[in-house]
């Protein structure tokens, strides 16, 4: 199966670098660094270490396209990521049962009421293994920078690159990503039936409203047209009663002041015949006194006798006032009495009568009340379900989202090998073996650092300067090589030979302009002070002195 590749460049220079940084130089550094990290003869007497090989090797990775990002597999199936398929209650079942209550409304509260707890959580929760699929937001980051990088260059390697032993060819990263792209397409889906789901409800309960609104009109209407038949009746009833009503009341008016009137008169006439009996009184007093002074017993008691009657008159009259003034206030009291008890009658008959027509207000507001309260509790289980619902198609949603962050913002035509090259050094002693991981790096100027450290650089080692020299291109790549590559190695035993099978083929050391290569980077490395002058002799002395 045919296939594109971007081969990345190993070492990308700094932008503050004058000069720029070749290959010469990159074999040369690396192979001070390998020099630097093999162990040397130790006074307890372990055996020293050889470089058995140092290999530039690329780590295969594939970017599959998708849609206008690409995910990212490991060729050699290192990594690995999970995927969480959180299961939905039955959707489906579910809005059939909804259907089912679109001419009855009693059928939909009953599945609403049935069905409020269904979404309240996803049904079951199961872990889907993808293997080679690289999800570590960092090492993608990572990737993508250099990738970009990769692209503006676009200058061919000079030098042979050999590929780690890929176990994923093409055809089995698309599966792999197809996996994945199978498994956000599922949730789209899902996402689509739980939007069915709460359109279903919304389409439901809007109907469901407008029919009962429909009906409290309809309500509205008979009890109008109830209470418009009745008024009439009911007004003329209450104008009839009123009429009588004042009729009587006037009668008991009337009679009242008839019988006060006659009454006031009365004793108005009494009243006026007491000051005369008091002044009559008054004078038999005086006369009697005349008569006593004078010694006329007989003319003392005639005015006596004159004096009593008076008297027995007075009291009489005054006892007739009281009568009459008791009579007036009692027959005035009973006339109001009267008139309050019929007017209390009639509102007794009066209020029957409008009753009928407050009855009817009365009813029509309890039936319109029992169905805006119908509405409301419809209301609120639909939006008790579609809450619920939200809740899950948010988790979907993120879900969803997570696995398009399992991606990077470049979008080749196909699926493409890109290539990270990465050396890696294999020791040997006579007892085992062991192999050291240098990561893509960026190529520092050598000025900016000698201003921070010029005094000091010197009395770095060798492996320091060259350390200065290359800073790793990213954490995140550092430790896929030199971590996950380099222990899986040491694990797989499969997988080291064809290494090793690669690394004797490809040994930079046994390159036939190897000599030439490292004199040149040597060279280049002393002449910006990175090595000193005994260092890069010692170095070629030992590998192009034979």
């Amino acid at each position: 199966m045919t296939y594109k590749s971007l081969i990345l460049p190993y070492a990308t220079e700094d932008a503050e670098r004058k000069n720029p940084f070749t290959y010469d130089m990159e074999v040369a550094a690396i192979l001070c660094l390998a020099e630097a990290k093999r162990k040397k003869l130790e006074i307890l007497g372990a055996s020293p270490e050889r470089i058995s090989f140092i290999l530039k090797l690329c780590y295969p990775l594939w970017a599959v396209p998708w849609e206008n990002e690409s995910l990212i597999t490991d060729g050699l199936g290192i990594f690995s990521h999970t995927l969480t398929h959180m299961k939905l209650p039955d959707v489906k079942l579910f809005t059939e049962q909804v259907k089912k209550g679109t001419t009855v409304r009693e059928v939909y509260r009953s599945a609403l009421k049935s069905r409020a707890q269904t979404f309240e959580d996803f049904v079951a929760t199961t872990q889907i293994p993808i293997e080679a699929i690289i999800a570590d937001k960092k090492l993608l980051s990572a990737i993508f920078e250099c990738v970009k990088q990769g692209l503006a260059l676009k200058e061919d390697a000079k030098e042979s690159l050999a590929l780690a032993p890929s176990r994923l060819d093409k055809k089995a990263a698309l599966e792999r990503t197809e996996k994945l792209i199978n498994h956000w397409s599922q949730i789209q889906s899902e996402l689509k039936g739980l939007q069915y789901a709460i359109d279903v409800l919304n389409e439901e309960a809007g109907f469901h409203e407008q029919k009962i609104l429909r009906e409290i009109e309809q309500i509205r209407e008979i009890y109008e047209n109830d209470i418009s038949r009745i008024k009439p009746a009911v007004e003329k009833k209450v104008e009839q009663l009123l009429t009588k009503r004042d009729v009587k009341v006037k009668r008991i008016i009337k009679t009242t002041e008839k019988e006060l009137n006659a009454a006031l008169k009365e004793r108005d006439r009494y009243e006026r015949q007491l000051p005369k009996w008091e002044r009559d009184k008054s004078n038999y007093q005086r006369k009697m006194r005349n008569r006593r002074r004078r010694g006329d017993k007989t003319g003392a008691s005639y005015w006596n006798h004159r004096i009593r009657t008076c008297k027995n008159k007075i009291s009489e009259i005054k006892g007739k006032i009281q009568v009459l003034t008791r009579f007036i206030e009692s027959t005035r009291k009973q006339g109001e009495l009267g008139v309050k008890r019929l007017k209390k009658n009639y509102q007794v008959m009066i209020d029957q009568e409008g009753k009928k027509i407050t009855d009817l207000a009365a009813l029509h507001d309890s039936e319109i009340e029992v169905k805006q309260r119908e509405i409301k509790e419809l209301r609120s289980e639909t939006a008790s379900i579609i809450n619920s619902i939200g809740k899950l198609m948010d988790q979907k949603r993120l879900h969803a989202s997570n696995l398009k962050e399992t991606t990077i913002p470049w979008r080749p035509e196909e699926a493409t090998l890109i290539c990270v090259p990465f050396y890696l050094v294999r020791y040997e002693t006579e007892e085992k073996s062991r192999h050291y991981v240098h990561p893509p790096v960026v190529a520092m100027g050598y000025e900016g650092i000698i201003r921070k450290i010029q005094k000091a650089i010197w009395s770095f080692s060798l492996e320091t300067r060259i350390k200065l020299v290359f800073r790793p291109r990213s954490r995140a790549l550092t430790r896929m090589l030199s971590s996950f590559f380099a222990k899986t190695i040491q694990k797989d035993k499969t997988l080291e030979q064809s290494v090793y099978k690669i690394g004797s083929s490809n040994n930079l050391l046994n390159m036939p302009n190897f000599r030439d290569v490292l004199m040149k980077g040597m060279e280049e490395l002393k002449n910006e002070g990175w090595i000193k002058p005994k260092e890069k002799g010692t170095i070629l002395n030992t590998y192009t002195a034979h």
